[in-house]
């Protein structure tokens, strides 16, 4: 949900307090990677020795999957802008020659459209199978070992959106396939360790978080509608507080390369919210009503879909100039929503779409 809001041309919202518009010292996306890591290794570490094979060729599939998806929607979204007037929807891009678009998007070489993580997702699943293998094997250490090395040596590369995000993806394996030893060991810790431990970490992420809101979203808001109210010397100050900002956005919170601030806050961060819900779990999705557990358990089909929401979203329905704070807030919500209808309901489309086919 963060991702999609976070993608939508319709900021500010109310929910930017939240999604910090993509700008937050850590971001959804490097969760969204962790998770699927954690899910690969909790889900076959324990069965790699004894099913290897099956385990080989399931991955291989699910990376071959991706692969096609991935070109797919690149292809898709480029023929429909070759029918659009430059600039109708964001980044729009044609590739010089076909050639050359042909050979990019075979190779993943280029992405367009809101479903980029795709390519991503396809080159580590290919290796995926070994590094299950080998953590099951008790190479974990190992596997650390060169997925660090790689990102310390290749993080700045021109292939860092594989080199330096499988960082999180292979370490997202290694504590899946552990992580029913990790819960143990802490639950085996005295109350009195774990209650500090436990409350410093959530202080901590509280602070951190609430500071990478207002220097993201409320400082930029201020000096954005207040300029003239401001007195001048307080103006120049927090311009000048937004700026160190974005400074550390390419160097210590660098996305791309995944910068080691980044990779901190995004632990601490991921740590507490999974604690949270961990001990949360069944009330909150009672509370939500089962719809994120709904959309959890759907994420690549509800990551697809939104990329074509979003691109259509580009192409027919526009932020109005002057557009409230309230009007964009609806807009975005009423999006999300749709998201989870279709979600709610894919079963019944697949069917349907599976009649039309057959007529």
């Amino acid at each position: 949900m963060v991702i999609f809001i976070n993608h939508m041309a319709w900021a500010p919202t109310i929910f930017d307090l939240i999604t910090g518009q993509s700008h937050l010292f850590a971001s959804a996306a490097e969760g969204f990677f962790i998770i699927s890591g954690m899910l690969v290794g909790y889900i076959y570490a324990s069965r790699a020795l004894t099913h290897t094979k099956q385990i080989f060729e399931k991955l291989f599939k699910r990376a071959g999957w991706l692969y096609l998806l991935s070109i797919g929607f690149t292809t898709l979204y480029t023929l429909i802008t070759l029918f659009l007037p430059p600039e109708t929807v964001r980044s729009q891009y044609l590739s010089p020659t076909l050639g050359d678009f042909i050979i990019k998007t075979l190779t993943l070489q280029f992405n367009y459209g809101w479903a980029d993580f795709l390519s991503r997702y396809a080159v580590m699943m290919v290796f995926a199978p070994f590094v299950v293998w080998l953590v099951a094997k008790r190479k974990s250490w190992l596997v650390a070992i060169v997925s660090v090395a790689i990102w310390f040596f290749f993080r700045d590369s021109p292939f860092q959106h594989v080199t330096a995000w499988q960082l999180i993806f292979f370490f997202g394996i290694i504590i899946g396939s552990h992580l029913p030893s990790i819960e143990k060991w802490v639950r085996s810790q005295p109350k009195s360790i774990t209650h500090i431990a436990r409350n410093t970490l959530f202080t901590i992420s509280l602070v951190t978080f609430v500071t990478s809101v207002i220097l993201t979203v409320i400082l930029p808001t201020i000096v954005g509608e207040f300029k003239d109210s401001l007195p001048l010397t307080t103006y120049q100050a927090m311009l000048d507080i937004i700026n160190v900002r974005f400074q550390l956005d390419w160097s210590v919170f660098d996305k791309e390369s995944l910068g080691f601030g980044r990779l901190a806050i995004g632990t601490l961060w991921f740590a507490t919210l999974y604690i949270i819900y961990r001990k949360y779990e069944k009330v909150i999705d009672k509370k939500t009503k089962g719809s994120l557990l709904l959309l959890g358990t759907n994420s690549l089909y509800v990551y697809g879909l939104q990329s074509f929401i979003l691109f259509m979203m580009d192409i027919f329905i526009k932020p109005p100039e002057h557009a409230s704070l309230i009007l964009k807030s609806l807009i975005v919500a009423n999006a999300v929503y749709l998201v989870y209808v279709l979600t709610k309901h894919r079963a019944t489309i697949r069917s349907v779409r599976r009649r039309i086919l057959r007529a």
